[in-house]
């Protein structure tokens, strides 16, 4: 496979890091993390820029204490997906911040979330299940016990992950059981979300105004 996308919670905060070079003046912020971004996207391989990216947009699945209960995982292990282009990966991700805010009582307004986006290089060969989605519903339902016992059987089995069909667009995306078959990992972009859960709507934001999509969910 060629690279595929993944796309994360952003490491940037509500805390200014840089706050105490820029009297406090927001588009100096916002230029200043990103040059920092780049910078550590750019610097040549080695133990501290490895680490960054590896952990960051690789490991952190596999290495948490406590496993996610995800589509294709029970709880019991860790499992990574992707995309295999961006659109997927900012409807996937774009749902799953609607469907978190809506847990949240008395909730209301725009809230907004930020996120990063690394190409991550693939090397397997994967079960394919892109085109089944049809004759199995269940692979797409928000109902994850079918695809957590495909998840489970897989996982045991020692296979190293598969090609699913997305349940928020056209698009597909990878699911990996191990983090053996992922590397090269490269920043390539950050995204910021403005949620409005009440409505079902986010608005997906490349650079700060410069609206990429407008997306709707029930």
């Amino acid at each position: 496979m060629d690279d595929v996308y993944r796309n994360i919670v952003s490491l940037r905060t509500s805390t200014d890091l840089f706050s105490n070079l820029n009297d406090g003046n927001e588009a100096d912020s916002r230029v200043a993390v990103e040059a920092e971004m780049r910078v550590k996207a750019d610097m040549p391989l080695g133990k501290i820029n490895r680490g960054f990216h590896y952990t960051t947009a690789i490991a952190y699945p596999f290495e948490t204490e406590s496993y996610l209960s995800t589509r294709y995982g029970n709880g019991s292990y860790g499992v990574w997906y992707g995309s295999l282009d961006m659109e997927t990966t900012i409807h996937e991700t774009a749902y799953h911040a609607i469907k978190d805010l809506r847990r949240i009582d008395k909730i209301s307004g725009t809230i907004i979330r930020h996120r990063a986006v690394y190409e991550v290089s693939c090397q397997a060969i994967l079960f394919d299940l892109r085109k089944k989605g049809t004759a199995f519903p269940d692979l797409i339902a928000n109902d994850y016990g079918y695809t957590q016992m495909i998840g489970s059987r897989l996982h045991k089995e020692g296979h190293p992950g598969l090609l699913a069909p997305s349940a928020r667009c056209s698009g597909s995306n990878i699911v990996a059981f191990t983090p053996e078959i992922l590397r090269n990992p490269k920043f390539l972009c950050n995204l910021t979300y403005r949620c409005r859960p009440i409505e079902g709507i986010v608005i997906v934001e490349r650079k700060p105004g410069e609206k990429i999509h407008t997306l709707r969910f029930d």
